[in-house]
C-alpha cells in the first residue's frame, strides 16, 4: 500500500506535527508531495497516480476547490465546505479523523515522538513555566500573568514559537495550555505529560481526554484567568495536590505512543482501500 501525504497551507501545527510522526511511522509506504497550481488557479496535488490513497493533513474546515474531481480516495483532518454555487461537488473524504471523540470524526489517537518517552525531567531551581505562543491565547496569559505577578514576582511565564525539544521541556517547571477555542490541538500537552511535568489545561475536548478528566493533570475553565492562576499555583507549590496527578501521568503515558496511532491509522487504510 503506498500513501500520499498532503499537508494543506491551513494545516495546523498539531497536523503538521502528526505528519511528521505517521511518516517515520509509516517508512517507505508514505511520500509527502507537494501542490501545483493550474490554469484556473486551483491547488493540485502532483503524481496522486502512483498512490493507493491519500492522506490530508489540513483544517478543520477543507477547501472545496482542490477536491473538485479528485482522482483518489482519501482521509483528512476535516471535512470540505460545500460550495455555494458550482456545477460539480467536491469529493468528501472516506474517513474525516481527530484526536477527540465526537459522532462526526472518527477518532485517531494522538502520538508523541519517542524522544519525549526518553527525557528526563531536571530540577533547575528556577520558576518556569511554559506554553506554545499562538495569537489566541495572548490575552488569557497576559490576564493570568498578571495575577500571579500580585502574589509572586519569582515566576517566570516562557513562550515558545516553536515545539521545544525534550531538553528544553525537561528544564520547565510546569506546562500551561491556556487553549480558548474548541478545536485547538496545538498546545503540546501530550509531550509535556509524557516528559513528566505537571500540566495546567483548559477544558477543552481534547485536554479533557489528554489529562483523563483531570485525573493527571489540571483542567481550568476556558478564558478564566483566576482559576488558571489558582491551578498554576497548586502545580507549583502544593506536591500533595500535584504529585498524585503526575504520578497518574506516568502510568497512562503509554497511550502516546506512536505505535497506538499507527495501529488505528493501519486500519483505516485498509478500509479504504478494500
Amino acid at each position: 500500500m503506498r500513501i500520499a501525504q498532503l499537508v494543506l497551507p491551513g494545516a495546523s501545527a498539531y497536523e503538521r506535527k502528526s505528519q511528521q510522526l505517521d511518516a517515520a511511522a509509516l517508512g517507505g509506504q508514505a511520500e509527502s508531495l507537494s501542490y501545483t497550481y493550474t490554469d484556473t488557479g486551483v491547488r493540485q496535488p502532483l503524481r496522486l497516480s502512483a498512490f493507493d490513497l491519500v492522506h490530508v493533513y489540513g483544517p478543520r474546515e477543507l477547501p472545496p476547490a482542490t477536491f473538485v474531481g479528485f482522482p483518489k480516495p482519501y482521509v483528512a483532518s476535516g471535512t470540505v465546505r460545500k460550495p455555494r454555487f458550482s456545477f460539480r461537488s467536491p469529493r468528501e473524504p472516506e474517513y474525516a479523523l481527530s484526536p477527540v471523540e465526537s459522532d462526526d470524526y472518527t477518532l485517531l489517537p494522538e502520538a508523541v515522538d519517542d524522544a519525549y518517552f526518553d527525557g528526563n525531567r531536571q530540577s533547575t531551581g528556577n520558576l518556569v513555566i511554559g506554553s506554545i505562543q499562538r495569537a489566541s491565547t495572548t490575552n488569557i496569559i497576559d490576564q493570568t500573568l498578571a495575577r500571579i505577578h500580585r502574589f509572586r514576582d519569582d515566576i517566570t511565564w516562557h513562550l515558545f514559537t516553536h515545539q521545544p525539544s525534550p531538553g528544553e521541556l525537561a528544564q520547565l517547571s510546569a506546562w500551561i495550555d491556556p487553549a480558548v477555542e474548541e478545536d485547538d490541538f496545538d498546545g503540546l500537552t501530550a509531550e509535556a505529560i509524557v516528559i513528566g511535568l505537571p500540566v495546567v489545561a483548559s477544558r477543552t475536548p481534547i485536554n479533557v481526554q489528554r489529562l483523563e478528566q483531570g485525573r493527571t493533570g489540571f483542567l481550568t475553565p476556558v478564558r478564566d484567568p483566576n482559576e488558571l492562576v489558582h491551578a498554576i499555583l497548586a502545580a507549583l507549590f502544593k506536591p500533595e495536590v500535584a504529585n498524585p496527578k503526575m504520578n497518574a501521568a506516568r502510568q497512562t503515558a503509554s497511550k502516546f505512543r506512536i505505535r497506538q496511532r499507527l495501529r488505528v491509522l493501519r486500519q483505516i487504510y485498509e478500509n479504504v482501500t478494500t
